[in-house]
């Protein structure tokens, strides 16, 4: 059996071309990056059954080459409007609390710095949907360059009378890789209404009591054995349900498009630089949101 590893060449050469045009002319652009007030910046994704963590850094203009960490903050967490405790200082800015967060909670935080006024943000947890059925399509259709791909096929628990939001991750086990695949060729129509190729969706559009959607995807790899076409190779995976805040779904939005946009990270324990992205932090810049999550056993195409 004669085993060749595919490589696609079309995004390379969309790339080369894209270099090819904007490098044909040159011009000089006096650019001075708009000044923004020095506020405190907090971040923080909460997870459901999961200790709670804070990040708590400092602003930077776009000419610094440094962020500076916090290590002097008050931390202080509530717990629908009732004290909690003092966040534990542990090291690059990172506040830890002991407890572990439980959905349908609210979670306040005040974080006070020195010479800065208090910054304030909230989130509420909510309540997880279920996963009711899952499958794993092994081929669910063929792209331009012949390369068949995979799909997965989740149902999940909704309420239609709440506007809820929704995240879908996919995890894939490659030897000793973990990763998320990337979407290929989007079908569902709840995707297509949000206007982005990452699956994050709020329940708009979906009037039912559960629902049913079909998630194409690419691992990155693939096989053509005896030439007899290129075919995905496919891996182990899990897949999660995260019932997500409001918060959570814009920021991931704006998130994926400034990304795409100067092919930066921004969502990271790392994030200390303001960007116009969705923040929810009073007298600060941040983002303060969680999520419940459900997940599958380990599904084996």
């Amino acid at each position: 059996m004669n085993i060749k590893e595919y490589h696609s060449i079309s995004n390379w050469f969309l790339v080369a071309l894209f270099l090819i045009v904007t490098s044909s002319c040159h011009q000089k652009v006096d650019w001075n990056p708009p000044g923004f007030e020095q506020q405190p910046v907090v971040n923080s994704i909460i997870r459901c059954g999961k200790p709670i963590a804070i990040k708590v850094s400092q602003a930077i203009p776009f000419s610094a080459e440094t962020t500076p960490e916090v290590d002097n903050a008050e931390v202080v967490l509530y717990v629908d409007n009732e004290f909690a405790e003092i966040l534990e200082y542990t090291d690059e800015g990172l506040y830890e609390s002991q407890l572990e967060a439980q959905e349908e909670k609210e979670y306040r935080c005040e974080v006070s710095i020195p010479g800065y006024p208090t910054a304030e943000c909230s989130a509420y947890i909510p309540k997880h949907q279920n996963i009711l059925k899952f499958e794993h399509i092994n081929i669910a259709g063929v792209d331009e360059e012949g390369l068949t791909y995979p799909a997965i096929k989740i149902t999940f628990d909704n309420e239609p009378d709440k506007s809820l939001f929704y995240e879908v991750v996919i995890t894939l086990f490659e030897d000793d890789n973990v990763y998320q695949p990337w979407l290929n060729s989007i079908i569902d129509p709840v995707l297509l209404n949000e206007g982005l190729p990452i699956t994050v969706f709020s329940n708009e559009m979906i009037k039912d009591s559960s629902y049913t959607m079909i998630i194409n995807y690419a691992t990155g790899s693939a096989s053509n054995a005896n030439n007899a076409g290129w075919v995905t190779n496919l891996f182990p995976l899990q897949i999660e349900l995260h019932t997500v805040c409001y918060d959570y779904y814009k920021f991931i939005q704006q998130q994926y498009q400034y990304e795409l946009a100067t092919g930066e990270p921004i969502l990271s324990v790392g994030v200390t630089s303001t960007f116009n992205l969705h923040s929810n932090v009073e007298n600060g810049y941040g983002i303060f949101t969680g999520y419940s999550a459900v997940k599958t056993d380990t599904i084996y195409p």
